[in-house]
């Protein structure tokens, strides 16, 4: 697997010009690359065109076609606007020639103005006394190691711990609300784009399965095909991705084969620090 280090190597993408970047896939047991990851190292390589004191505030993106883990992807970054507060850009990731995925990303200058916010759910428990995820997982394999293997992120690069505990072999119908808290491993460079990169790289994690979970499906039901259709992101305020954030995700509505989530993060002491929105894909293969 891989540790903090690649992790961070990984999504800082090769410059191959001043608007062109390359990226590769670490290895996830997943058939496809993982969505996350494209759209960290879309945004690693659109905030290294744009001026310093312009920080991403807003990220909305479509996934075209499949990514294939073992090919590189090539970012080419279009700079559409460079204005008085606000820059923007667009990123077409490609493989073979094709668009795979393509976003617009928004940067702005900071400003004073108003603030209020949604609070963080209530009863939501504290981190250090859920169990790891990798540790959960470990558990489950050891009373039938004819399960399939399950995804999760290496202990080494990041802690995730989930509020709900669902047997995945067995997950029955659940309301559609789950949470996570998670913390990258060690402490990390002030950089705040790195920060923003990490949390873009982990927001795709569960969101479209929060829809799956009033159906007593997941990502395990034989036959099933999922896809990320497309992602959005809100950065509102500071935060650190090396000390605890919560991961508040609910699917609103669900239809026609796709699958709406939405997700509030929020810093240990309630501030929430951004946002996400994706619609999901899931089908079932002919027997």
């Amino acid at each position: 697997m891989f540790d903090i280090d690649a992790l961070l190597a990984n999504l800082q993408v090769e410059q191959l010009d001043r608007f062109l970047f390359r990226g590769d896939s670490l290895p996830l047991p997943l058939p496809k690359i993982f969505g996350g990851q494209v759209l960290a190292q879309a945004l690693n390589a659109a905030e290294r065109t744009v001026e310093e004191d312009r920080h991403a505030h807003s990220m909305h993106a479509y996934f075209l076609r499949p990514g294939n883990a073992a090919r590189p992807v090539i970012f080419d970054v279009d700079p559409i606007r460079d204005g008085g507060s606000f820059t923007t850009r667009r990123v077409v990731a490609k493989q073979d020639g094709k668009a795979i995925f393509n976003c617009a990303i928004s940067f702005h200058r900071a400003e004073e103005g108003s603030e209020h916010q949604a609070e963080m759910p209530a009863d939501i428990p504290m981190p250090e006394s859920l169990e790891r995820n990798v540790e959960r997982i470990e558990q489950l394999l050891e009373v039938n190691r004819s399960h399939p293997l399950l995804f999760e992120f290496p202990l080494e690069a990041v802690d995730v711990r989930a509020v709900d505990r669902v047997d995945p072999f067995d997950p029955g119908k659940q309301d559609p609300v789950q949470g996570f808290w998670f913390r990258f491993t060690g402490r990390l460079p002030d950089a705040s784009a790195l920060h923003r990169t990490l949390l873009t790289y982990i927001s795709d994690k569960e969101l479209m399965l929060t829809g799956l979970r009033p159906h007593g499906i997941n990502m395990l039901t034989p036959g099933i095909q999922l896809a990320s259709l497309d992602h959005a992101l809100w950065f509102h305020a500071g935060f650190r991705v090396d000390e605890w954030l919560y991961y508040h995700m609910e699917s609103p509505r669900a239809g026609h084969g796709r699958y709406f989530g939405r997700g509030s993060f929020y810093s240990r002491d309630g501030v929430l620090v951004a946002s996400s929105a994706q619609e999901g894909l899931a089908r079932f293969t002919v027997p």
